[in-house]
């Protein structure tokens, strides 16, 4: 553990913040040196958000693995300084420990130990490590790369419970617009033409008529502005949906009607085409495995549904049998108080080790999901 203490370290103390692209090639490029010292092949793919890293190592086996993870995180310099990477009793806390640089170090480990033993009965394995997950509301540029594959473990951190993550809801955040005329409050209101009342009424829709319409649908407005002045009809306003669905075509559905308008006299209301991220189904086959696995680590053989989303749902959608969780135990993502705990960093390792070698090559065409057709 003393290695992989060490890299979370030192690759935590870059704050390789979503759009920050020269912080994120800059641990990019540490990973991919770490890559090549443990014996892997490496690309850096170059894009306009930053380097795409991919990983990989070829055994004897007939299957091809995906591992996924993303080198950005929500901290914006000086996190790395400001709070530097510690021990808390069995806790390692840090920026960005959870959220993911803990689990994409757990995937390259696994990697270098498979690497390690080139005449094992693992196929292709492969690590896609992208720079955008956190901002990003459509597929991964590498997606293509990935697909044909016989499964995708995506390595976002296990649940504090210990549980992997075996389904995800679909999710979308859809900005709406609202602009109409403004006006003097106090003289001449007749005139205005409020965008903020007619947002208003819209958001009132939306939780009345769609939030909980369907089973686990759900439609929160998280984020709402207008106005800059107090005593002026506002002609802008601006809102945000989050929108939660259980499959992508309840997602499609919940798209769609919140876009049926209603009138309002001089303000026009619009909607952005935000599709999201699909479903991320169950894949029973290797979900058991899974399960199974960690029981004879002696893990808690736990699973979970969430309402979070992953790269991992993209996988899914495209046909891959897909299991989520695969990072270390962790929790409090996105907040100062963010951990992993460290004692669960080695069975997850091995986890992977064993699903490479012993059951992902396995997997039969049946067993896979069924691709859904695109939002």
């Amino acid at each position: 553990m003393d290695r992989y203490f060490a890299r979370l370290t030192e690759l935590c103390t870059i704050d390789s913040f979503t759009g920050d692209v020269t912080r994120c090639d800059e641990a990019a490029r540490l990973l991919a040196r770490w890559t090549e010292q443990d014996g892997l092949t490496v690309e850096l793919l170059p894009s306009p958000v930053g380097l795409h890293l991919i990983a990989s190592t070829q055994g004897t086996g007939p299957g091809r693995v995906v591992l996924i993870g993303h080198h950005d995180t929500v901290f914006p310099a000086p996190a790395g300084s400001a709070r530097p990477v510690t021990i808390s009793g069995d806790r390692v806390l840090g920026p960005g420990v959870a959220d993911m640089k803990g689990g994409v170090l757990v995937a390259l480990a696994a990697l270098a130990r498979l690497a390690a033993d080139p005449s094992g009965p693992h196929g292709y394995v492969e690590l896609h490590c992208v720079p955008d997950e956190e901002a990003r509301t459509t597929a991964p540029r590498t997606l293509e790369r990935m697909r044909g594959a016989t499964a995708s473990l995506c390595f976002e951190c296990g649940r504090a419970s210990g549980a992997l993550v075996t389904s995800r809801k679909a999710g979308t955040w859809i900005e709406l617009t609202a602009r109409g005329r403004a006006a003097h409050a106090g003289t001449e209101p007749h005139v205005g033409r409020s965008a903020l009342m007619a947002l208003v009424h819209e958001a009132a829709r939306i939780t009345r008529e769609i939030d909980g319409s369907r089973p686990g649908l759900t439609a929160h407005i998280t984020w709402f502005h207008s106005g800059d002045v107090k005593n002026t009809i506002p002609d802008r306003a601006e809102a945000t949906v989050d929108v939660r669905a259980l499959s992508t075509a309840d997602l499609d559905w919940a798209f769609a009607e919140i876009g049926r308008f209603g009138a309002h006299d001089g303000v026009e209301v619009r909607r952005s085409d935000d599709r999201g991220f699909p479903a991320m189904t169950r894949a029973d086959a290797l979900a058991d495995r899974t399960l199974e696995l960690l029981a004879e680590l002696g893990q808690p053989a736990l699973e979970e549904a969430t309402g979070g989303v992953s790269d991992g749902s993209w996988t899914s959608e495209i046909g891959i049998p897909t299991i989520d969780g695969m990072g270390p135990v962790g929790a409090l993502d996105h907040t100062e108080d963010e951990y992993i705990e460290l004692a669960s960093v080695e069975p997850r390792i091995e986890l992977a080790v064993r699903l490479c070698r012993e059951e992902v090559a396995q997997v039969r065409e049946d067993d896979q999901p069924t691709q859904r057709e695109a939002g």
